[in-house]
């Protein structure tokens, strides 16, 4: 049915209006961001530059003091925000709230990821104007002291060196061919942040800008700020960390391991103070594989089950040490591995929230998934299947799901007239596997791929004769495309949810969501 609350609007409008459904956010709100840095740092360079009680100290070291301080504040306003965005119990709590319509709380990591190159930019800016002044020094105070000297043996130089360099270490780590490539290098680089504030804050400590001398004057004019900006973003971290130690090592153990085809390995675990909802993930660590590792996977069991369970695509050292510690054997060279005679002990922290988990505010929904990138989709699926068939309460499930092929079946089976299932084949066939399905067909019954009675398709989707089609068949209603899986295919989604959406009276919204972790 057509959206009777629409009004009939203008071009512009509709341009505007087509453009906030997926950019205007974050694209305003990261604009607005730099902005007030730029406008902080202006405000800081004129006050530090007209400031009279500062005008012995900006004889000597000229422009370089109002611009190296304001780089500096600007730097204590990104870092009292820095913490903020990996709070994950807050994000997860703020995101259902309606600042979520505003604020783009899924984008947190993306948003962190900004702050630090703002912090990489205004530390440049800082660091070079610093070195300005410490030659302008020299030349003033010559021999007594040396813009050496001032670099690596006074406080401020010598802490300056120290936060750069821990920055710089963790900058580089956290780079994506990096962190994909060297998790470990990445986490463990990454807790280098304990030096990095340990040296912000002691490094404004010293001194170093002083006010004009005089009776009553305090030459160090309140002394360091970093400490103001920081105190509650740091204590709003050391609870969410105290938090997640906590919750997760409350009672947990592993009560079913499947080993599926293609290197994927199923875990249910049993936590009775976990409570999910469609659509989430968790993190998970097992100490006695590495002690300090949490790594993310989206939940693939209902919250009707008494389970919590993950789909673990077996591809790095963290999983295949764990899947072999779990009992699965790959390949000729585990042949000989005896059998286990215990699960380990593991430690769940989460639930989180994601896109996915809004999957039902919206009267129409389309979850694509590409490989491993099916798992959020597995829980949304299990959910529609229970309030489809217990609507009065909970059942167990008649049939167990051994993994995506059979939650789909099961599901075909309901014949649950709102669902469609479009399966595509995007890698190239060998020979003989063509001869196979050739041979297999049931035509007219079941597909001699998937087993189901939906067609499987060859090639990768036409996303724009998807959308079109949807267009037509949900005119006047708002979709939630929802996505996980390579960013190459995620980029054409979302290119496509932008292309076909039309904020007109009687036009098809797609909302676009992508699972980050």
């Amino acid at each position: 049915m057509p959206n009777s609350g629409r009004q009939q609007k203008t071009k512009f409008r509709v341009e505007l209006e087509n453009w906030m459904v997926n950019e205007g956010p974050k694209h305003i709100f990261v604009t607005l961001w730099i902005i007030a840095q730029v406008i902080y740092f202006v405000i800081s360079y004129i006050q530090l530059r007209t400031a009279s009680n500062l005008s012995g100290v900006r004889a000597i070291l000229q422009e370089g003091l109002p611009t190296a301080r304001g780089a500096a504040n600007v730097i204590n306003l990104n870092c009292a925000i820095l913490l903020f965005t990996v709070c994950r119990n807050i994000l997860s709590s703020l995101r259902t709230t309606f600042l979520n319509r505003f604020i783009p709380f899924d984008k947190n990591i993306t948003f962190h990821i900004v702050i630090a190159w703002c912090i990489v930019f205004w530390t440049y800016v800082h660091v070079v104007a610093h070195y300005f002044n410490y030659l302008n020094v020299q030349h003033a105070l010559y021999p007594v002291l040396t813009a050496q000297e001032l670099s690596w043996l006074n406080g401020p130089g010598l802490t300056g060196q120290v936060i750069t360099v821990a920055f710089f270490l963790m900058v580089t780590s956290a780079l994506e061919g990096v962190r994909r490539k060297y998790f470990e290098i990445f986490w463990f680089t990454h807790h280098l942040f304990i030096i990095f504030f340990g040296g912000l804050l002691m490094h404004g400590a010293f001194c170093f800008i002083k006010a004009n001398p005089g009776e009553g004057v305090d030459l160090c004019r309140g002394g360091p700020t970093f400490w103001k900006w920081w105190v509650l973003s740091a204590a709003c971290y050391l609870i969410e960390r105290i938090l997640r130690e906590v919750r997760g090592r409350s009672k947990t153990f592993i009560s079913k391991v499947v080993q599926h085809p293609s290197k994927v390995v199923e875990v249910q675990i049993k936590k009775p103070s976990c409570k999910t909802k469609p659509g989430q993930y968790i993190f998970l660590c097992c100490p006695e594989i590495a002690t300090y590792e949490w790594h993310p996977f989206t939940l693939t069991s209902s919250p009707h089950e008494d389970f919590v369970s993950v789909h673990i695509r077996v591809a790095g050292d963290w999983t295949t040490a764990f899947a072999k510690r779990l009992g699965c054997k790959f390949g000729k060279e585990d042949a000989d591995q005896p059998p286990i005679t215990s699960l380990p002990f593991v430690m769940i922290d989460g639930p989180y929230g994601s896109a996915s988990e809004d999957v039902f505010d919206y009267e129409a929904a389309v979850l694509v998934g590409a490989g491993i990138g099916v798992t959020p989709f597995a829980s949304i699926l299990k959910t529609i299947w229970y309030r489809m068939t217990s609507p009065g309460g909970l059942q167990k499930l008649k049939k167990a799901f051994e993994w995506f092929q059979d939650l789909l079946m099961t599901l075909e089976e309901e014949d649950i007239d709102f669902l469609e299932i479009h399966t595509y084949l995007t890698s190239r066939l060998k020979d003989d596997e063509i001869k196979n399905i050739i041979i297999n067909d049931d035509e007219g019954n079941a597909d001699a791929i998937t087993g189901l009675r939906s067609p499987t398709y060859f090639g990768r989707p036409n996303f724009d004769q998807i959308f079109q089609r949807l267009k037509r068949l949900h005119a006047g209603i708002d979709i939630g495309v929802f996505f996980c899986g390579p960013k190459v295919l995620s980029g054409s989604i979302h290119k496509a949810c932008n292309k076909w959406t039309d904020a007109t009276e009687n036009g098809t919204r797609f909302f676009y969501g992508k699972e980050n972790f």
